[in-house]
């Protein structure tokens, strides 16, 4: 087959798409193009691979590594739809030739995303642009925290989840347990020095970074301490400018962004952005609003911040920040759907081409339960089915492969160790094909 380095970035951008089980007509409403350009594409790109169907397409590129890893998991479905969709009557190539199987049989090779691309599309979306998402039995019991905990924060590095923090019964805790995603078992770590709470959690390279917060004593901190997962060790690097908690945070091409956040006097409005190479903190731009007790969530070339609370109250906002357009564009910020009500102290979590969203609390800290996903193809908010185990304001949200983890939480007056998964993806199996 010929190089992928002979496909333009286009080009790869709907092989990725492809792959994923999109129609044309889904192509063409992700990347503002039309379906007949999108054909025009798919031509082309066949003819530079050498391939006659979408199966071949996919195993291309997964092979050349357009589709993560991220996004690979253990559940098998019969492959038939996959084969459904090669003769598919608004695909490019009308050959129904099926091509042989050899040698291994059927391999598990791909997470198909069907969530907004055409497999469970929502129904009955009402006037106020939120619609039941059609669940199914996809909850599941996992293995319970080592300890009670609530308000803790999370973070992904290699097969692991990490969860930091929190408090127990209302007191700050600095326990660190990480969870083996396929294991199924937790293990206890070396504690977090300072305990604070109002903190998020960002990977840059090997380590976890885990600035500011507020402490036991109501004082707000600028320290920054940093994780290393591989030796279960803890270090300090350059504080925060100002003293900073409830903030927004979020990784984007190396580097680590702060959104916000409230200095023990007022809201912050900057967005400061921190260089592991340079271990500098650096005012990029001002942000539209002065808000804290956001959250951030990447998906794609933006940063989503949801929420908050600033000076008006509590924020029902979605907005997306461009970070890589220049900071005086007027469209480095673009306003997308509201949340269906506000709410701080939320928890964001992204998979595939949605965006969730979990817990907080409303403008008198009443507890919100339900559990949301932001389909950024629709631009529709979604409830999703309740989970057995109520999900209560500071229950800590993870994603992992193809599933969301919610960790813990307060119930009353009592913190809990639940951990409880919903299966936001599926995947599929298809053939290893031998040409």
């Amino acid at each position: 087959m010929s190089s992928e380095n002979e496909l333009s970035e286009r080009e790869k951008e709907i092989l990725r798409l492809v792959a994923t089980g999109a129609s044309n007509k889904e192509i063409a409403q992700a990347l503002y193009i039309s379906p007949n350009t999108v054909k025009v594409h798919l031509r082309n790109i066949f003819a530079k691979i050498g391939v006659v169907s979408r199966t071949e397409a996919t195993l291309y590129a997964i092979k050349i590594g357009l589709i993560p890893e991220a996004v690979r998991e253990e559940i098998l479905i019969n492959p038939s739809a996959s084969s459904n969709r090669d003769t598919a009557a608004d695909e490019p190539v009308a050959e129904t030739r099926s091509s042989p199987i050899k040698g291994r049989g059927w391999v598990l090779l791909l997470v198909l995303l069907l969530i907004g691309l055409g497999f469970f599309r929502m129904r009955g979306i009402n006037p106020g642009g939120v619609s039941p998402a059609n669940s199914g039995q996809r909850w599941s019991q996992l293995a319970d925290l080592p300890e009670r905990v609530g308000g803790g924060v999370t973070e992904r590095y290699e097969g692991y989840l990490y969860l930091f923090g929190g408090e127990k019964d209302g007191k700050l805790s600095g326990d660190v347990f990480a969870y083996d995603i396929t294991q199924n078992l937790w293990e206890e770590k070396t504690a977090k020095p300072t305990f604070a709470s109002g903190i998020q959690a960002g990977v840059l390279g090997e380590k976890v970074y885990l600035p500011g917060g507020k402490l036991a004593d109501e004082t707000i901190t600028t320290l920054v301490e940093v994780y290393d997962p591989r030796n279960d060790l803890w270090e300090l690097t350059t504080p925060l400018p100002v003293p900073l908690t409830g903030y927004g945070l979020a990784v984007f091409e190396g580097r680590l962004y702060l959104f916000g956040g409230w200095d023990g006097n007022s809201f912050r409005d900057e967005v400061w952005v921190f260089e592991p190479d340079a271990k500098e903190w650096m005012l990029q731009q001002k942000m539209p609003f002065a808000r804290a007790f956001m959250a951030a969530a990447v998906l794609g070339n933006k940063i989503y911040l949801l929420g908050g609370e600033s000076l008006d109250g509590v924020s029902d906002d979605c907005v997306a920040f461009y970070p890589n357009r220049e900071k005086d564009d007027p469209t480095a910020w673009e306003q997308k759907p509201p949340l269906p009500r506000g709410r701080k102290n939320l928890r964001a979590a992204v998979l595939a081409d949605g965006v969730y969203v979990a817990g907080g609390v409303n403008q008198i800290d009443q507890p919100i339960t339900d559990i949301l996903r932001f389909n950024e193809s629709s631009g529709i908010w979604e409830v999703l089915e309740p989970p057995p185990l109520l999900v209560s304001a500071d229950t800590a949200l993870a994603a992992s492969q193809t599933r969301l983890h919610f960790l813990g939480g307060t119930l009353g007056m009592r913190t809990v160790a639940y951990h409880q998964a919903y299966q936001a993806l599926y995947t599929v199996v298809l053939p290893a094909v031998s040409r």
